[in-house]
């Protein structure tokens, strides 16, 4: 595959090569006074470094409130029935929701039924809307997809007044999307959350590598929000960029970040665009006898909390998809009685950046199974009281 490097003091890009993808973990670097080149830091790098670690210290501590006070006020209707369509089984953090989902709507007497592409391709994303309008519910919910490939079966829904909820989308509300959740403004707070601490932890510039997943825009969407926040911070830092393909989750994903870091010997640092594309890159590179840098992620997953513990993943962006799938039926209530301006104003706002790491000594405990640690203790309490449950 190919990679790409980006010297920030020029603004240079050039195309080398290099072996493929993506990487979790980035090993112990030491400081020094010297800078890439044995060239010193700049002023800019200097104040840059030093207003990321004061940054950090706001992101140690978890939110309190779901950040709705506003109850739905009104009776809510039973009896709805509700599509979900998945983003494939690499949208770790999708299925989450469901489950989630599936527990909230279980308050309001509605039926949720779940459609799970085999992956997020355009057809098979078509295929499963299609499979959705058939159903006829009563609200649809997509997850983390690009509205272009399916604005056709959007706006068969729309014609029939079937609204359409959207959650970690590229796309803004409106137009053929009702309402979207958390979509690109909320995720690029924590892409700039996970910068500032991928920074913090260098001291002193140094070369950054970025993994991407072009199968989902909004990935591709934050991580430039990533590289911005790096490049305003930190303007001698290097950027060596590579992508890794949708069908090597879970299978040669381990191995291709192993390659990329091995290809880049003087990477300080190693974002991944998304946590779930890691998930067997540790044990890939242990297989490799290779040392990976230290390794900064975003949407962390269940199974990545274990490497936080334990110091191997540096730092991760939680994004509680489980209060997401809550915060989606508040949505639905909401519109269900007439409301939807009430939950543009209230349900799309994001709660607050977090970050997870050892060395902040935050990280959770493992959840059990498939479930995910609550950023805000009690958000279904939360959840219930605003529909007078």
């Amino acid at each position: 595959m190919k990679s790409t490097r980006t010297r920030r003091t020029v603004r240079r890009t050039a195309a080398m090569t290099a072996g493929t993808a993506l990487s979790l973990l980035l090993a112990a670097c030491g400081t020094s006074d010297r800078a890439i080149g044995d060239k010193p830091p700049t002023a800019a790098d200097v104040e840059g470094l030093k207003a990321a670690k004061a940054k950090v210290r706001t992101y140690t501590e978890a939110p309190t409130s779901i950040g709705i006070t506003q109850p739905v006020g009104k009776p809510i209707p039973t009896g709805k029935k509700i599509v979900m369509i998945g983003a494939g089984p690499g949208g770790i953090g999708t299925i989450i929701a469901h489950d989630a989902m599936a527990e909230a709507v279980k308050e309001l007497g509605w039926e949720l039924k779940f459609i799970q592409p085999k992956e997020p391709t355009p057809q098979l994303l078509q295929q499963a809307l299609e499979q959705a309008i058939r159903l006829d519910p009563d609200a649809v919910v997509i997850s983390a997809t690009d509205v272009g490939p399916i604005r056709d079966q959007l706006a068969k829904l729309k014609a029939r007044n079937i609204p359409v909820v959207s959650n970690n989308g590229p796309d803004p509300s409106g137009g053929p999307l009702t309402i979207q959740i958390s979509g690109l403004d909320a995720l690029s707070e924590l892409a700039v959350a996970i910068a500032d601490k991928t920074l913090a932890d260098m001291d002193e510039p140094g070369t950054i590598g970025i993994v991407g997943l072009p199968g989902y825009r909004i990935v591709q969407e934050y991580i430039k929000v990533y590289k911005e926040e790096i490049e305003s911070r930190c303007p001698s830092c290097e950027i060596v960029e590579a992508t890794i393909s949708v069908a090597s989750l879970g299978t040669t994903a381990g191995t291709d970040m192993t390659n990329f870091t091995r290809a880049n010997p003087d990477m300080k640092a190693l974002f991944v665009g998304y946590d779930g594309m890691a998930v067997n890159l540790f044990s890939a590179a242990q297989a490799a006898g290779a040392k990976l840098p230290r390794t900064y992620s975003l949407g962390t997953a269940p199974t990545s909390i274990p490497a936080l513990a334990s110091g191997g993943l540096t730092a991760s962006a939680p994004l509680d998809q489980g209060e997401m799938g809550w915060r989606t039926v508040d949505v639905l209530a909401r519109i269900f009685t007439g409301q939807t301006k009430s939950a543009l104003e209230h349900d799309v706002k994001y709660t607050r950046p977090v970050i997870w790491s050892q060395d902040l000594n935050n990280v959770p405990g493992t959840p059990v199974g498939n479930t995910f640690p609550n950023l805000v203790k009690d958000y279904p309490a939360q959840y219930k009281k605003l529909w007078g449950k």
